[in-house]
């Protein structure tokens, strides 16, 4: 059991190595999922507007939690997963540099007046 336990660390290591995105994009996906089965846990413990009474009282309780729980933990995880998808820095035009706009490099703006039609003058009529 134990050498069987070693051979699939080592080809986890082996694979991982090789596919660093791959394994980002797992390991963060599987973060993103307990982090939405905990908040589902979360709305049912405070039984936010009166979300596990209902559910309590219903016929479908196993599913009803089930569905609950699995919609947040793949919205959460595939939120999570893609923010850091977005976060890799490609290879072949990075060049070691972060992505992104940062503040101290925005392009300056020049401000100009704008013409503006006057209305005509009101009588007080």
């Amino acid at each position: 059991m134990r050498e069987k336990r070693r051979g699939l660390e080592a080809a986890w290591r082996r694979w991982g190595a090789r596919q660093p995105l791959a394994r980002a994009m797992i390991v963060n996906w599987a973060f993103g999922m307990a982090i939405g089965v905990f908040c589902a846990a979360l709305l049912l413990a405070v039984d936010f507007v009166g979300l596990r009474s209902l559910l309590w009282r219903s016929d479908a309780l196993i599913p009803g939690v089930a569905l609950l729980c699995a919609g947040f933990a793949f919205t959460f995880g595939g939120v999570v997963c893609a923010a850091a998808v977005m976060g890799f820095a490609a290879d072949d035009d990075s060049r070691g540099r972060p992505r992104g706009l940062r503040l101290g490099k925005a392009p300056q703006r020049r401000l100009s007046v704008a013409p503006i039609a006057a209305d005509p003058p009101r009588d007080g009529g």
